[in-house]
């Protein structure tokens, strides 16, 4: 796992500077303390993720890091379970927006071996115990893959030009 997200970052080093940014690493205890504060566990793919870099934002695209800006994991979890009209299951951590109000999240209900699905959750949808948000991808490395480097391949080149 730690392998394939140094892979992931060697890749996102590609783009020019001026269509991506990282956020500082992370070397103290704000893991721990979101870990602490909601009473969640992150996966172990996505801590790794923020040790290296706390967040990323490339071409309109975002992963939320903790404590690098005024929107980041805490915030975010704390206004999607507390603020909205159709708050969030506890278990689920939004950690992408898509620039539309809705997430891509960790649904921690499935944490197994330290890794858990990633599902969308759409935040004007009224989800129910039988009617859970759809997975998108089996964890966040593919998620990483996938979204991130897949998709803006697709539309960009490494400078952001559009292909």
């Amino acid at each position: 796992m730690q392998e394939e997200i140094d892979n992931i970052i060697f890749e996102f080093k590609k783009f020019n500077p001026s269509v991506i940014s990282f956020g500082e690493s992370i070397m103290d205890n704000r893991i721990e303390e979101f870990e602490k504060k909601f009473n969640l566990i992150l996966p172990n793919d996505y801590k790794y993720f923020l040790k290296k870099i706390n967040g990323l934002s490339l071409l309109g695209n975002e992963i939320l890091g903790i404590g690098n800006k005024q929107e980041d994991l805490i915030e975010t979890y704390y206004w999607e379970h507390y603020k909205v009209k159709y708050p969030q299951f506890p278990y689920i951590i939004p950690f992408s927006p898509d620039g539309g109000g809705n997430f891509y999240c960790f649904d921690t209900s499935k944490l197994s071996n330290g890794v858990c699905p990633i599902v969308f959750w759409a935040s004007n949808y009224v989800y129910t115990n039988e009617d859970q948000p759809e997975i998108a991808n089996e964890s966040f490395v593919e998620f990483l893959k996938e979204v991130f480097i897949e998709w803006v391949l697709e539309n960009f080149d490494y400078d952001g030009e559009s292909i």
